[in-house]
């Protein structure tokens, strides 16, 4: 067998295959041969039929079948001698049949780039620094404080404003006639919501407790119910109660009720601390994805792009599932689909460029992820979650997460030894504004 490798580049390369006629015919021989043993032709007994016959009425079935054989067994073959690590199927183009001399093919095929990774070390990178102002302290301690707002009732002659529950009963007519489903009893809203029918809520304001009053509203001509679309309704509404919003006050005792904490000031701090853990961990994402842009800047290698195809599959299939729980699909929020596969596709290549150089500088540093350390990431997710080790393990067990999960750590593992061998800035966010990747200096 003959084989010639030509690189149409560093991802794609083009088998030619050469086999002899002779082993083309001896292989159909040998296999016309096995198959005469278990055949029976009228006039012969099983396995005496003589091989013309044998020949004449199954030679071109076999002869299909030593042929696309010997292909399969040679293209394996070519591609061990090679040492090529194909990653997609292979686009065979036959060239010659053995009557010509030999049965000759070609094999395209895209493989599994060489990554060696030459720079990784003495990089300057900059990372955001990390601040807590009391400003943003006071915002998320007035949102705690709004959302434990009760509503009361209001003072005597108080009228509705937005913002202000309506406590009322209702009766609805369309054309002097009850209108279905248009009345109600003890019925609470808080005004400017738009819970009710447009233009319901505006009508109510300036209300008092015990105040009647006629709400009228035309249903748009798209309404649902096309039985009261774009007519007009009247409602006699009572009013039975108004209530304000009450806020509690800021104080120690509403940092008991709402923590396990001794005071205000203790809840300052919790909430000091949540902020800034919250702030340095997407500090630490952007970090992350700014160094991965450097390295791969800095490593450019081609990657297979039917890897790039899979990966963007993958990426597009995941965002349509997350809209479908949602009750939603692309066109719905406003995207073409086509559009929107291209315009992730460099986003695709970057994750199967990054997962190539993961493992060349896992290799260039000796860096494994062994089973105890899977085990030992196991035993720390359980106890984060409060679940058992032996439930969680067998999570990871299913649909190859467990191949997922280690991947990850060796991901962790790079990303901590790259660190260690680069100088890293702190600058404040303000420098960083509008900058995608890290700068190298």
């Amino acid at each position: 067998m003959k084989t010639e490798v030509e690189s149409i580049s560093p991802v794609k390369k083009k088998l030619s295959v050469e086999i002899p006629a002779e082993r083309v015919a001896q292989e159909e021989e040998a296999a016309l041969r096995d198959l005469r043993r278990s055949v029976t032709l009228p006039g012969f007994r099983k396995g005496k039929a003589p091989l013309s016959l044998i020949r004449r009425h199954y030679g071109d079935r076999v002869r299909a079948d030593v042929l696309g054989r010997l292909i399969e067994e040679s293209y394996r073959e070519a591609v061990l001698s090679e040492n090529l690590v194909p990653v997609s199927d292979a686009d065979i183009q036959i060239q010659s049949m053995p009557e010509e001399g030999a049965l000759a093919y070609t094999a395209v095929i895209e493989v599994r780039p060489e990554v060696e990774a030459r720079t990784y070390t003495g990089l300057t990178l900059k990372k955001e620094r990390v601040e807590v102002d009391e400003a943003e302290v006071d915002e998320q301690l007035e949102r705690l404080r709004q959302s434990r707002a009760t509503f009361e009732p209001a003072a005597e002659g108080h009228e509705a404003a937005e913002g202000d529950m309506v406590v009322m009963d209702f009766a609805g007519t369309v054309d002097g006639e009850p209108l279905e489903g248009g009345s109600g009893e003890d019925r609470s809203v808080i005004l400017g919501t738009g819970t009710l029918v447009e233009g319901f809520e505006e009508q109510l304001k300036g209300a008092k407790a015990g105040e009647e009053r006629t709400v009228e509203i035309t249903f748009p001509e798209d309404y649902p119910n096309g039985e009261i679309a774009g007519k007009t309704a009247q409602f006699q509404v009572t009013v039975k109660e108004v209530k304000v919003r009450a806020v509690p006050e800021l104080d120690d005792e509403f940092a008991k009720d709402v923590a396990e904490v001794e005071g205000l000031e203790e809840l300052r701090d919790t909430i000091r601390d949540q902020i800034r853990a919250e702030k340095e961990k997407a500090a630490e994402n952007r970090f992350r994805d700014r160094l991965i842009d450097a390295l791969l800047d800095a490593n450019p290698f081609e990657v297979p792009p039917s890897q790039v195809q899979e990966q963007l599959e993958y990426s597009v299939a995941r965002i349509k599932e997350d809209l479908a729980r949602r009750g939603l699909d692309l066109a719905q929020i406003g995207i073409d689909e086509g559009q929107f596969r291209e315009s992730q596709r460099a986003a695709a290549e970057r994750t199967v460029r990054w997962a190539y150089l993961v493992g060349a500088i896992a290799r260039a540093e000796g860096i494994e992820i062994t089973e105890a350390d899977v085990d030992a990431r196991i035993e720390e997710i359980a106890q984060a979650d409060g679940r058992p080790v032996s439930l969680v393990k067998s999570f990871f067990e299913q649909g190859g997460r467990l191949e997922g999960l280690r991947n990850y750590l060796l991901e962790q593992r790079v990303i901590e030894k790259v660190v260690e061998g680069c100088t890293v800035e702190e600058v404040d966010p303000e420098e960083l504004e509008g900058q995608g990747e890290a700068g190298d200096e």
